[in-house]
Formats: C-alpha cells, structure tokens, sequence
C-alpha cells in the first residue's frame, strides 16, 4: 500500500464541532488516541509517562505530529479515581496494560473511612490535569483536547473489586447504591477541576457490559449513577461526553442515549447500520474498526478495508459519525496501521460522500 497525501480544509477542533452541531464539515473526523507507539518514535518510554505530566503531554504532541491524530488528551482512565480513593495500581515497565493490585474497600465496614478525593493530591489525578493544561495552553485552539473517565459502575467495582462487587449486587444491593453514588461524587470532583480548563470528556464504563450483568441490573445499578455523572458532566462543560460500553450493547442503546451522551462509541461486535437505525437520530456514533483483528494482528490494507466499511454503514448517521476503533488502541499495535486509519479517514470520508468509493 503506497501512502496518499489528502489535503484537510478544516482544523480538527473545528471538524468534531462542525460534524457534532449538524453543521458543514470537510471529512469525518478520525478519534484514535496514540500514546505508546508515538512514545517510543519520540524516545519517550512508555513508563516515563506514569508519574510525568510533561512526559504524557509530550508524547501526545508526538503523537499529533508523527500520526496527524485529531484530538489528544488524558486521564484517570478506568483504575484512576479508584486509585486516588486508595486502591493500589501496578504499572508495569514492560508493554502492558496497568491493573488494579489491591482493592480500597475489602470490607463493608470500611466505608465509612472512605474520602472523596482531592483532584490535586489523591493518587495520579495531579499528573493528568496538569498534563491537560499543557495540552490546552500548546494546541487547545486547533485540536480538541479529551480526558478519559471511568464510569461509576466501573470506579465502584476497582474501589471493591469486581467478583466482590458483583455479588454485592445481589447480597446488598442498598450497599452497592451508597458506594454507586460516593463513585460519581469522586469522579465528579475530578471533573469539576478538569471543566475549567475547556477539556472534552470520554467515559468508559466497561464493568457494565452486558457480559457481567443482564439488562434489569443495568437498568437498577449502572444507568441511575451513569446518567447523573454524564447530566453533572454537560453541565460543568462544554458539551456531552461520549460514551463507551464493552460487547454487545444493542439491548442499552436507549437508555445509553438516555443517559445524555453525546456520542456513542461501539464495540466491533456492533453493526453500526444497526445502531444508526435504532438510535442515530439521536446521538453521533463512533468506531468500530476491529481494534485486535485489523489494528493489532492485521495489516494496514486491513485497517483501510474494516474503515471503509465503517464508513459505509454510517456517514450519513443523522447525527453525525466519527471513525475509531470498537474499542482502545492496543500498545503493541503498529504505527503503520495507525497510519493507515488516518489516511482512510481522510481518502474515503470527504464531504460530500462517493458511496461507490466504499466498494
């Protein structure tokens, strides 16, 4: 495959808020966040960015030059708020992912010793806000700077722990309501902090996939706290959060929707022409090129084929469509593929669309 150069006529800042306010836009946006792979072109480990705000705010500006990505960003992530509320995280030095190596709360009674977190002391919180500084005092005009959050659900089971948790949902359940809402008012005061730098917001709330709980647990646990995190968000911020759920989401499509996110990032086990009929009159839609399949083991002809389809099946989403991945970027996976999905983006999701192009 033999790369092309594409001209954009608009700023990447200006595209997301055109394609998300119904407005004029060039092409559809590309929202893939680069970190490891941009990291090591620019000869800064992956670890360094642990405990370095200038580290992580450098490598995405790597990121930005080497691979064109269209926003940057950062954040708690899924262990982050649970972290500053006293779990302990292992980073690892080698290419892996962070997990959570002990749980804040191992006993019920233990509640009552947990605080709600001071954004600028508690755990890694610091690290990332002035990291988004950096980011919105360097590129804040013309790139759209993101921090990424866990949702409730999520934050509650990495302050518990997840088999315990679950079984919480049945055992005690007013349990599980009282540690839902302390999880929202931690992770909001992390909020209240980053909103006044302008930032954008992701959440992610995968420990509410329909893998671990059916729809009535969905329904009584994830969505009450999920939806008065992403109300609290819009009302702190500049716009709707997106919003991203592990696996088969096809059954919490409403009420994702109802939760008040703006656009709904989906898994590649979704078929996004699916997704568009059932709820793209009322959210952007955002994914889902096979993150594993094309962008980890695959090629970049891969990449191009999976994102051409994506296009296919949702640019004319009525409320706009944004090209990712079904879920995270792998660490391992290799820059030319990455490559590879901002040069489809910007080949075949021009304004006005060729669907023959899609063939």
């Amino acid at each position: 495959m033999v790369a092309k150069a594409f001209r954009d006529e608009m700023k990447p800042k200006e595209r997301m808020e055109a394609v998300l306010t119904g407005k004029p836009f060039d092409r559809v946006p590309c929202s893939v966040q680069v970190s490891n792979q941009a990291g090591k072109l620019a000869g800064i480990h992956h670890w360094q960015c642990y405990y370095s705000a200038e580290n992580i705010a450098k490598t995405q500006f790597a990121a930005h030059r080497i691979f064109g990505v269209e926003s940057v960003g950062t954040g708690p992530g899924l262990p982050g708020i649970a972290e500053a509320v006293g779990s302990t995280v292992f980073y690892p030095k080698e290419e892996n992912t962070p997990y959570i190596a002990n749980h804040a709360l191992n006993a019920h009674e233990d509640f009552e010793k947990l605080e709600i977190p001071d954004p600028w002391s508690k755990g890694r919180l610091p690290i990332h806000l002035k990291a988004l500084e950096l980011m919105v005092e360097k590129m804040g005009d013309d790139v759209p700077v993101v921090t990424n959050l866990a949702g409730p659900f999520t934050t509650a089971a990495n302050i518990r722990g997840t088999e315990a948790f679950l079984r919480d949902l049945y055992h005690h359940p007013e349990f599980v309501h009282r540690l839902l809402k302390f999880s929202v008012d931690s992770t909001l005061a992390y909020v209240k902090e980053a909103a006044k730098l302008g930032v954008r917001f992701s959440v992610a709330d995968p420990t509410a996939s329909a893998t671990l709980i059916g729809p009535k647990q969905f329904e009584e646990f994830a969505f009450p706290y999920l939806r008065d995190l992403i109300q609290s968000i819009k009302r702190l911020s500049s716009g709707a959060p997106s919003l991203h759920i592990c696996g088969n989401t096809k059954k919490m499509w409403n009420l994702m929707a109802d939760t008040g996110a703006g656009v709904l990032s989906l898994d590649d086990t979704i078929d996004l022409a699916d997704a568009k009929q059932e709820v793209g009159h009322r959210v952007a839609l955002l994914g889902n090129v096979k993150p594993t399949a094309s962008m980890y083991l695959g090629t970049p002809d891969d990449v191009i084929r999976d994102a051409k389809e994506c296009l296919a099946r949702a640019y004319d989403n009525p409320k706009g469509y944004i090209l990712a991945l079904g879920c995270g970027l792998p660490m391992c996976a290799p820059a030319e593929n990455i490559h590879a999905m901002f040069q489809a983006a910007k080949e075949f999701g021009k304004y006005p669309f060729d669907a023959e192009e899609f063939n």
